[in-house]
């Protein structure tokens, strides 16, 4: 089973948000977007959550519009997560039947199955408590009234909802007490004999390394004492175990080594963050071949965390090839250059609150998809974390732009632009894109024939703007718009095959002169994107 979509209304700082989710889906969005609220939303819901009805959600968990707003006084959290087939006949005749036993399976007119799950939770004054409560909806949104406490129960053991959190420790994740290596660590598969002949090589062994060593002899000896204060055993009194006489306390102490560079072996917990929290997750990979149950839906925050670059983006294929629907959210541009642009949800702050955008299919034909992957992987994935593209044609802009934002105190990062050439690209794919995952853009082209061409392109994909808040053609070039503002001299030392080596040139002349260096056309430009990102 696969969660198709989920509906999230007054939880933490989402005040109404409906995404859908595919087998894979990628979120990403500034700090405080409500990425982790959307995935602790559903452990909450499907992992959490008990027949018993009892609370899971707590007073910090409610929406708060403003600083004076009390949780007793707050709108109900509501979370509605529906999941669905996606052909006919996907989930099979018994996991059909299952669902229907239960009754909490409903069939639309293509009979694809479907189950809608509505959790909530709201003030009661009555008891001084937070009530919460949970339900089957019919495709019309209405309670079905014939489930009973068991339906919950059905659908949490056909689907499994795991959780790998950014902090992954790895002395935790591979200790005894890890949920996931301590399923490694059962002797149930031990045949009766065979624990007996381990067990009784177990002793052997010990009983060499007691007998070996001088220092146990003496150690045994001082606490015989003990038994002249405290009633001990009949038998022997003391006994040292240097080897775990026991196959249960010998798997206990198992540990992972991995080897270094150098050829040691170290114990996985001794390595490099970046190390430990990739075994991690290939630990988790592991569980889930090993030991499969229901359905799974892997949430992963951050598996790029502490990994170098080049690593990151061989990570991606590990991930994507996990078993189970794949629910990510990063903050790696490394990462989502390897990434489907059709994956990534991106959870964005508007004036409406949070809202969820992403790139429909059937928005771009093949050609456009190549293009674009290409270009993110050239560009990395970190423009899609911007607020807004400043469009611009090529290197030469590019130089001057990053000047003049740095002449007029201008941090274009902090501010959220981020500089996207266009040249070697298709600039009318990169707004359809930008359009799409509500990004603000501005495109600046020259007033020439080929400026001309890409400004025919963004007109295209204009929308409700107005070309002026999207499109400006400020000069027929960068080099004769410079040139003409005092920077001839610059240009006059480099010939015509060297454009872009000028720019740089001019670049770092610009920015010596500061805020009077920069000419009132691209000043314009800067301002305008700026505002474009703060949303004005």
């Amino acid at each position: 089973m696969r969660i198709a979509s989920v509906r999230i209304e007054n939880f933490r700082g989402i005040r109404h948000l409906d995404l859908d989710l595919g087998e894979v889906t990628v979120l990403i969005g500034e700090n405080n977007s409500g990425k982790t609220s959307v995935l602790d939303a559903l452990k909450l819901c499907l992992r959490d959550l008990g027949p018993s009805r009892r609370g899971v959600f707590d007073a910090l968990d409610f929406h708060l519009p403003d600083a004076d707003a009390e949780p007793s006084a707050a709108d109900p959290i509501r979370i509605e997560i529906t999941f669905s087939e996606h052909e006919t006949g996907e989930w099979g005749d018994a996991l059909t039947g299952r669902l229907n036993r239960s009754g909490i399976l409903q069939v639309d007119d293509r009979e694809r199955g479907h189950v809608v799950l509505r959790v909530t939770c709201v003030y009661d004054p009555t008891s001084r408590d937070f009530a919460q409560n949970w339900m089957f909806l019919n495709l019309a949104g209405e309670r079905l009234a014939k489930t009973n406490d068991r339906a919950l129960a059905v659908l949490q053991r056909e689907v499994a909802y795991y959780y790998l959190q950014a902090l992954r420790d790895a002395q935790y994740h591979f200790g005894e007490r890890g949920p996931f290596w301590r399923s490694f660590l059962k002797d149930s598969e031990l045949p009766a004999e065979k624990k007996a002949e381990i067990e009784a090589k177990l002793r052997e062994v010990n009983e060499l390394v007691t007998t070996s060593h001088a220092g146990f002899e003496q150690a045994e000896k001082e606490l015989r004492q003990v038994q002249d204060a405290v009633p001990l055993a009949a038998g022997d009194v003391v006994s040292i175990e240097a080897v775990p006489g026991r196959i249960f306390d010998t798997l206990a102490k198992a540990q992972i080594y991995l080897g270094a560079e150098n050829g040691a072996k170290i114990p996985v917990k001794r390595h490099g963050e970046g190390t430990q929290s990739l075994a991690v997750l290939m630990l988790f990979a592991a569980f889930l071949e090993a030991w499969p149950e229901g359905a799974p839906v892997i949430a992963l925050e951050e598996p790029e965390a502490h990994l170098h670059p080049s690593a990151i983006r061989s990570l991606w294929r590990l991930v994507r090839d996990f078993s189970g629907q794949k629910l990510i959210s990063t903050h790696s541009g490394d990462l989502l250059a390897e990434v489907d642009v059709h994956h990534v949800r991106r959870l964005a702050r508007t004036a409406q609150g949070i809202e969820a955008f992403r790139v429909p299919a059937g928005l771009l034909n093949d050609e456009e998809n190549r293009k674009f992957k290409s270009h993110l992987r050239h560009a990395n994935g970190d423009i899609l974390f911007a607020r807004c593209w400043l469009l611009v044609e090529g290197e030469s802009e590019t130089w001057i732009y990053r000047a003049a934002a740095r002449a007029l105190d201008m941090d274009l990062h902090r501010e959220g632009v981020r500089l996207v050439e266009y040249r070697q690209s298709d600039v009318g794919v990169l707004t359809k894109i930008a359009n799409a995952l509500g990004i603000a853009w501005y495109c600046v082209a020259d007033n020439d024939d080929q400026g001309e061409d890409s400004a025919k392109a963004v007109r295209k994909n204009l929308g409700s703007a107005g070309e002026a808040d999207r499109l400006v053609l400020p000069y027929k070039d960068m080099e004769t718009h410079l040139k003409s503002n005092g920077y001839d001299g610059v240009y006059a030392r480099f010939g015509k095959g060297r454009k872009t080596r000028a720019a740089a040139v001019a670049a770092a002349e610009l920015e010596k002169r500061g805020e009077q260096g920069v000419t009132a056309e691209i000043r314009a430009v800067l301002e305008k994107a700026v505002s474009l990102a703060r949303g004005e």
